[in-house]
């Protein structure tokens, strides 16, 4: 089930925790002469060149460095989506404490790579689904984790090492050991750009999250080595962990950074710990003050790892409320000119926008239900909305300036001195709702949604004017990216907690966590126009 159990520090045993798209197709088509010169260096701020040969598969984990996760090469669309079949599916053999998978797949050259969440990556035929490679890591993740494809190599992360493989075979080339202390972990898929693989580690593991001392600290690798370029305390004040090192922890990366034309990385941070606060240490009075760069939208120059700006947009969290869904970059009106910004989302249910240069706020919105979501926690316990497991999970898409907002509505009980715990190893999700928002991404204004019966972790996906979502129930939707109309629903075998992507004229969907049936049956299903 991955990330859906939410990352407290109450309960560490059961720990849960077209605009842009069309001018990066246009400028993909360019990449393979510029990107790779007389010296082999890339340009700043340049996709692999990979990337350029398939636009019309899935070549990245949020298909761009963008991350709009939006397709217009496919001939899925509104008139087309309704013809969708399954056409093969791939069972998952293992799984973790938290399901079988929680990424997306990403697709290159006729065929499909996947990584499970016991760290294992996978290469699948694009025709039929079977498999021609394995590489076993065996290595239980929290998620979510994925991989990444560029130069020839397939990247990803265990949740102690960065690694690379070979694309033809699955052979480890290199491995790179990142995290500080046995108290930390990855769970994120790397971003790609500029010869450099970029990847975070985080405050936590399988074993449990935030332990003392434990950060999250982004590396910048040299994608051929793995050597480390640079790296970017996501701790303001690094080692001192803003007062108190021994009970503190925070920061790090759930999701791929987005990259711009200008070579500038857009980071978005997560949560402080302990939450929500401790009986001896309530409100979270181990840690006064704002606890930079938490639940903060951080921008880097991508060569050297220095920090341009950054915008916290909730100072002190007590309520688990990171910003950590990947930003999304594309151009956008502002007082009339045509202006780059970035848009970001979290847990605390609301989306943002600020200008890419200067980090200034454009606009903000609340998604979902929101209940006592603001200011210090009272002293007794008090049903909060969203709770840990609430808000905005997983990633969104952009398409024809409309933002996609995926939400979940899941309620925790807390109080200053700590989360009231549940009587169960695990949430009740089946009480959980949650719905798709399209938001105008000039002024923030919610265009239409659309409420489901169950929790929205299948994050966002654009295929033209189709916008795709799921359940943790295991529904799969399919919506007009115009109108909010329904245009296609299928049923998974098993729970999604997972993010669709768009291959030519298939659809491929992870369906991997156990959702609310009694025998879920874990597959990646891929469905085809015929």
């Amino acid at each position: 089930m991955s990330r859906i159990y939410g990352r407290t520090a109450t309960a560490p045993s059961c720990h849960p925790r077209l605009g842009v798209a069309i001018a990066f197709t246009a400028a993909l088509a360019t990449v393979a002469a510029v990107a790779f010169g007389a010296s082999g260096a890339s340009a700043a701020g340049e996709p692999p060149p990979d990337w350029a040969e398939n636009t019309s598969a899935w070549p990245a984990h949020n298909y761009d460095l963008a991350n709009t996760r939006a397709d217009t090469q496919t001939p899925i669309n509104s008139k087309t989506v309704g013809n969708l079949r399954e056409k093969w599916h791939f069972d998952f053999k293992t799984s973790s404490a938290f399901g079988a998978f929680a990424s997306t797949p990403i697709s290159l050259n006729g065929t499909i790579y996947l990584q499970d969440l016991s760290s294992n990556v996978y290469a699948l035929d694009r025709t039929n689904g079977k498999l021609e490679w394995e590489h076993k890591f065996n290595s239980p993740d929290v998620g979510p984790n994925g991989i990444a494809f560029g130069y020839g190599h397939i990247y990803g992360a265990t949740p102690s090492s960065a690694f690379a493989l070979d694309a033809k075979t699955g052979k480890l080339l290199w491995s790179r050991k990142l995290i500080g202390t046995s108290g930390e972990g990855i769970d994120m898929a790397p971003q790609l750009y500029d010869n450099t693989v970029l990847v975070s580690t985080v405050p936590g593991n399988i074993s449990g999250f935030y332990p003392g001392g434990a950060v999250g600290v982004v590396w910048a690798l040299d994608a051929s080595t793995g050597k480390p370029k640079w790296s970017f305390n996501t701790v303001s004040d690094g080692a001192k962990l803003w007062g108190d090192p021994k009970v503190n922890s925070g920061g790090g990366l759930w999701y791929t950074p987005a990259v711009d034309s200008e070579g500038r990385v857009f980071l978005s941070i997560a949560n402080p710990a302990p939450l929500y606060g401790t009986p001896e240490y309530p409100d979270g009075s181990s840690r006064p003050g704002p606890d930079l760069y938490t639940n903060s939208l951080v921008a880097l120059n991508g060569e050297t790892g220095k920090l341009l700006w950054y915008q916290q947009v909730l100072p002190h969290d007590v309520r688990d409320y990171d910003l950590m869904i990947p930003p999304i970059v594309t151009t956008s009106p502002v007082n009339g000119l045509d202006t780059e910004v970035v848009m970001v989302a979290g847990k605390m249910g609301k989306a943002f926008a600020f200008r890419a240069d200067d980090g200034k706020r454009l606009w903000a919105v609340s998604i979902g239900r929101h209940q006592n979501d603001t200011g210090p926690l009272p002293s007794t316990a008090t049903t909060i909305f969203p709770g840990d497991l609430g808000g905005v999970e997983t990633p969104m898409a952009f398409a024809d300036n409309r933002l996609f907002v995926p939400w979940v509505d899941y309620g925790t009980v807390a109080s200053a001195s700590g989360k009231v715990a549940s009587t169960g190893a695990a949430p009740q999700l089946s009480s959980g709702r949650g719905g798709l928002a399209a938001v105008d991404a000039a002024n923030g204004k919610v265009l239409w949604e659309h409420k489901l019966s169950s929790p929205d972790f299948g994050g966002a996906t654009v295929a033209n004017d189709v916008v795709f979502t799921s359940s943790y129930a295991g529904t799969i939707y399919a919506y007009d990216a115009s109108t909010g109309k329904t245009l296609w629903t299928n049923t998974a075998p098993a729970g999604i907690n997972a993010f669709p992507a768009v291959d030519g004229n298939m659809l491929l969907v992870g369906a991997g966590a156990p959702g609310f049936t009694k025998h879920p049956h874990f597959e990646l299903v891929a469905y085809s126009l015929g």
